[in-house]
């Protein structure tokens, strides 16, 4: 299995351009990696947040080329204190937020308050309509991990 994180594809594109040209071009990257891996044979995580519906369509239509099955697991935190003891206790890329109070460097809404922005940002995830994990992530990994393998030994593709 391999998993594609967004934000060190975005990060690496930053080091590169500017925020404008990074966003839209990092779904791009994401999209075509996976796309070479799974013609590899090769099973693929994309780690990102999901905040279009064209990210939706683009996933489960590069799955239907590649004769795979469309998964989709939302992590989600709804307690803010949490995210930000789990934000400042990691060491951030570029274009990840060092904290819930502090945007990425590259971010022209500095002065926004972070609290606002999370909860405007988890109020306005797409998923799909049916047969999706919404994931608890204030529990325990291990809790999280057994939900995933649940929820994928349900469908019939782990064993």
């Amino acid at each position: 299995m391999v998993s594609i994180d967004h934000d060190v594809v975005k990060s690496a594109l930053l080091e590169t351009g500017s925020l404008a040209d990074a966003g839209p071009a990092s779904y791009q990257v994401l999209l075509a990696l996976a796309e070479s891996l799974l013609g590899q044979g090769h099973p693929v995580i994309i780690d990102s947040p999901c905040f279009y519906d064209e990210l939706l369509a683009a996933g489960r239509s590069l799955a239907a080329r590649a004769g795979v099955r469309y998964v989709y697991v939302e992590c989600r935190l709804d307690d803010l204190d949490l995210l930000d003891s789990r934000l400042t206790g990691r060491v951030a890329l570029r274009s990840q937020r060092a904290s819930v109070a502090a945007p990425p460097v590259d971010d022209a809404r500095a002065g926004s308050d972070g609290q606002d922005q999370f909860r405007v940002w988890i109020a306005g995830m797409k998923r799909p309509d049916h047969d999706y994990l919404l994931l608890d992530t204030s529990r325990d990994l291990d809790v999280c991990v057994r939900d995933v393998e649940d929820f994928l030994r349900a469908r019939g593709l782990v064993s």
